[in-house]
């Protein structure tokens, strides 16, 4: 390795921030750093046997690569061009990114997108023309394109986009007269990661991980890591962010920090680009303190650095504490170790408070191994030998940083952090994406049924509580509600992995003997995890207050449907609660006779 020309560690994670050059994509340019970069995403192999047909095709297409912002749409062309040089042809093709190119400073994005697009208009398509155009296009810039005024003169481009259902959240085949001329992959139908019937999993968020990390002589990361170790190699071992390096380096933090990345995608519903995941990395990487310092700087500030001050720069803090840095830190924010309690790890929390020296425990239950300057001065520097008043907040710091490594590299692994209510909801996305129903019983059968039930108040049998106008204290209203779930059977997927999934599921039921003019008017509701955790909890003896039938509205609709088609028509109960003593009332209709009946049960 020649050092001399290797940047340094500091310079080359530079690339990764957000305000990077390197961030700002252009179809016209794919540098050696992209280059190395590039991992391959099942996205980019429909798209490039897409535009190979085209290639190939003696009828000019229109390919739509559509998606949102920062999603690798860019980055991936810029990459087909310099795969292939018939892109490069313009007499044959040609390529435009709608989120960064225009013609004239003077007109819109949807005038200039007019003009490219012109071929491809309703005009333009009698002619027959034989240039293929490649739109990079955001999913909103092509909606509001076609719904202008200069989208008019494009209604079979809109026809197209309409069949295809391109702009609503469903993944659809649907044939349209025009697919010889129009294509398009949708980016949103992919994801950051893909569904298995093991829990999800991410080989795209793995390989950038892995590009940044793995121990080669091409990686820029790891020469330019050896580079700061020969130079100084005694500054170089209490570097932190040389530290937090080598720990990302273990694939076991890499499994662990990833599988986070998945939750906060799910749970919090955060889109995440790579470009977004880039800036988490150097985020990660580099404390706050330490950006926008040269290599020289670092050093420098390193001679002096206090042992706290080292600890508050150490990864774990980087990923759960840094909150302003992204969205992506706010959402870890809201996940974190720290918001978990276990019964083991309360076990561990008051160990700390009996104990001589905390530092026994880190060396107890955490592999120290993996971070070793650690290991080296946290007992030189306990803050549990000397309890004065002032060290109140390192314990404090520390215990946070113990519940933190404990998550990351214990010595023994455990599952005191797994979120059962994640899991079971993953396991269920991907049955449902797949095709699966069997595999759906208890969804169905329990946990959406019962909190169907349950969602106003428990009773018993088939009734169910219903509001009778205004709400009351002292007395409840029901009905009879016998209800069933509404399933549409389609051939399984044969797929063991999914590329191509809905975040959320479609749930239908319906009431027993009531008919439906179509499945369409079934009562539906799409569940993502937020409200399924919701429907796990009611299960479980939880009562929905204001805020969740508010934040919720859309099941509340649901369960109203299915209320309007039960036996309030001809039969009520009435039911009052006073001094913990239950009584139950029936209001009946007899409609042979036209008269009404009401008697206490």
């Amino acid at each position: 390795m020649n050092t001399s020309e290797t940047q340094h560690f500091i310079s080359v994670l530079n690339k990764c921030k957000q305000s990077s050059k390197e961030a700002v994509e252009n179809l016209e340019s794919f540098n050696e750093f992209k280059q190395y970069m590039h991992i391959h995403r099942p996205v980019e192999v429909e798209l490039e046997q897409l535009i190979i047909e085209a290639s190939t095709s003696s009828e000019a297409r229109l390919i739509m690569v559509c998606g949102g912002v920062g999603d690798g749409k860019s980055h991936i062309l810029s990459y087909l061009k310099s795969k292939h040089t018939f892109l490069n042809d313009e007499s044959r093709f040609y390529l435009h990114n709608d989120a960064t190119e225009s013609f004239s400073p003077t007109k819109t994005s949807i005038e200039t997108l007019s003009r490219v697009l012109e071929p491809f208009s309703d005009e333009g398509l009698k002619t027959k023309g034989n240039l293929n155009i490649v739109l990079a296009i955001n999913l909103g810039a092509l909606n509001n394109f076609i719904e202008s005024e200069e989208g008019r003169g494009y209604s079979r481009l809109k026809a197209y986009v309409t069949q295809k259902k391109i702009l609503e959240s469903v993944i659809a085949n649907e044939e349209s007269s025009d697919d010889h001329i129009f294509k398009y992959v949708n980016f949103s139908d992919y994801h950051m990661y893909e569904l298995t019937e093991d829990g999800p999993k991410s080989d795209y968020i793995k390989g950038v991980f892995q590009k940044v990390t793995k121990k080669t002589d091409d990686n820029p990361f790891y020469q330019a890591y050896l580079k700061d170790y020969e130079e100084d190699p005694d500054n170089s071992v209490m570097n932190p962010i040389l530290q937090n390096y080598e720990l990302l380096q273990c694939e076991k933090i890499q499994e662990k920090i990833i599988s986070l990345l998945i939750q906060v995608m799910v749970k919090e519903k955060l889109i995440l680009s790579t470009r977004a995941l880039l800036d988490f990395i150097y985020n990660l990487l580099v404390p706050t303190v330490l950006e926008n310092m040269s290599h020289q700087r670092i050093c420098e500030y390193l001679k002096d650095q206090e042992f706290m001050d080292y600890v508050a720069c150490l990864l774990p803090f980087q990923i759960f504490e840094k909150v302003d840095a992204s969205a992506i830190h706010q959402a870890m924010d809201r996940i974190k170790p720290t918001r978990t309690r276990t019964e083991k790890l309360d076990q561990y929390l008051i160990e700390f408070k009996s104990i001589e020296d905390g530092a026994d425990l880190f060396n107890k239950y955490i592999n120290l191994d993996q971070i070793p300057f650690l290991s080296k001065v946290l007992s030189q520097n306990s803050p549990w030998k000397n309890k004065v008043e002032k060290d109140r907040a390192q314990i404090r710091r520390l215990t946070k940083l113990f519940i933190y490594l404990y998550y990351f590299i214990p010595k023994e692994e455990h599952n005191s952090f797994e979120d059962e209510t994640y899991k079971q909801f993953m396991n269920d996305l991907y049955h449902w994406n797949k095709r699966d129903i069997n595999k759906l019983a208890k969804l169905y059968k329990e946990d959406v049924r019962d909190a169907i039930y349950k969602w106003n108040g428990e009773a018993t049998g088939d009734l169910i509580y219903v509001q009778v106008g205004q709400p009351q204290t002292q007395y409840y209203a029901l009905q009879k509600l016998e209800i069933e779930p509404h399933i549409s059977r389609s051939k399984p997927l044969p797929d063991v992995q999914l590329f191509k999934f809905l975040t959320m599921m479609t749930i239908q039921f319906k009431v027993k003997n009531s008919t439906y003019s179509s499945d369409d008017v079934i009562p539906e509701v799409d569940i993502d995890f937020s409200l399924y955790a919701l429907l796990i909890r009611i299960k479980n003896g939880y009562r929905p207050n204001k805020k969740d039938k508010f934040q919720f509205i859309k099941f509340v609709e649901f369960i109203e449907k299915l209320n309007s088609s039960g036996s309030s028509n001809n039969e009520l109960y009435f039911e009052t609660k006073q001094f913990g003593k239950s009584t139950r009332y029936r209001l009946q209709y007899d409609d042979t006779f036209d008269q009404y009946s009401f008697m206490e049960m």
